[in-house]
């Protein structure tokens, strides 16, 4: 059995599923086989906002093909034949199956539907036509986790919290996978990848600015320039922003006048889909997340899960 997961996600989980049957998991490994160029090392290409890579992993430890690593990437900028490596991805996107014989956690947020397949495979046609390019990420400043309040610009007499950037904090083999934007733009590592609305029974599966604005003032954000005491001190300014009917992403700002964020499973970072430091999550490189929702503060007592 072959566990493959499309890396294309911010907020929700990915979609996931398991290859059980016998017949499609050996043709896959056999064109496998057949296209080494088209492999490639997991998240170690495009590593942005929307489409990044198919990864597929073999689930028991006593499974291995001949000439097959146990866990690759597929439709990943890193392959050698990137064409080819679409090719193959493609083909791996059309084996997920609209009812899973096996049940995942990720499900629930995530449902395995033709409209998700369809999305997925224009993703990956978009992906081909412009391949993003990619930079190495800026080495971090040192870890300083001290906070600094200052105050709202755009509002009158609100203040907020605003720490030293610290990616290492979330970029840990135990800690990386579990926690997405909203964990990061929140400074709350719950290792549940957290959705917003699902402390309190208010979480949506519709990915539009005012659904998930809803389900997050559930948790207990509020607006921008509705000012928080300091009884909510630490308090965070967030931003939210929709990849419409698909996903979504959040920011949280940073010290030094610019905002962090956390593409889903993948490293926290301080740049955008073009490489360039975040200064405005307005104006920032998103990919199709295209939609500018607002601007959020989160006191103290904002609880995610």
């Amino acid at each position: 059995m072959l566990r493959v997961e499309v890396d294309m996600f911010s907020g929700r989980p990915n979609p996931t599923w398991i290859l059980t049957d016998a017949t499609q998991t050996e043709e896959i490994l056999g064109a496998v086989r057949e296209s080494r160029g088209a492999l490639a090392k997991p998240r170690t290409g495009f590593g942005g906002l929307g489409y990044r890579e198919v990864l597929v992993s073999a689930l028991g430890d006593d499974q291995r093909a001949r000439g097959v690593p146990r866990e690759f990437a597929i439709g990943s900028t890193a392959a050698e034949d990137v064409r080819l490596s679409v090719d193959l991805a493609r083909r791996v996107i059309e084996t997920m199956p609209l009812r899973s014989d096996v049940r995942l956690v990720e499900h629930a947020t995530t449902p395995l539907t033709a409209r998700l397949r369809e999305t997925i495979l224009e993703e990956l046609e978009r992906f081909l036509r412009d391949l993003p390019k990619w930079w190495p990420p800026p080495p971090p400043p040192p870890p300083n986790p001290l906070r600094t309040t200052v105050h709202d610009v755009r509002c009158e007499n609100c203040a907020y919290e605003v720490s030293q950037f610290n990616p290492a904090f979330w970029n840990t083999a135990s800690v990386q996978p579990h926690n997405n934007c909203y964990n990061y733009a929140r400074n709350w590592r719950t290792n549940t990848f957290a959705q917003p609305g699902r402390a309190h029974g208010a979480q949506t599966g519709t990915m539009s600015c005012n659904a998930v604005t809803t389900a997050a003032m559930a948790d207990g954000l509020v607006k921008r320039c509705t000012c928080l005491p300091d009884s909510e001190y630490p308090r965070r300014l967030m931003a939210l922003v929709i990849w419409p009917n698909v996903d979504y992403h959040w920011y949280r700002e940073q010290r030094g006048n610019f905002w962090g964020h956390k593409p889903g499973s993948t490293a926290a970072r301080s740049y955008d889909n073009n490489g360039a430091l975040v200064v405005n999550p307005e104006t920032a490189a998103r990919g199709g997340y295209i939609n500018f929702c607002g601007y959020f503060y989160a006191g103290r007592s904002v609880v995610i899960n």
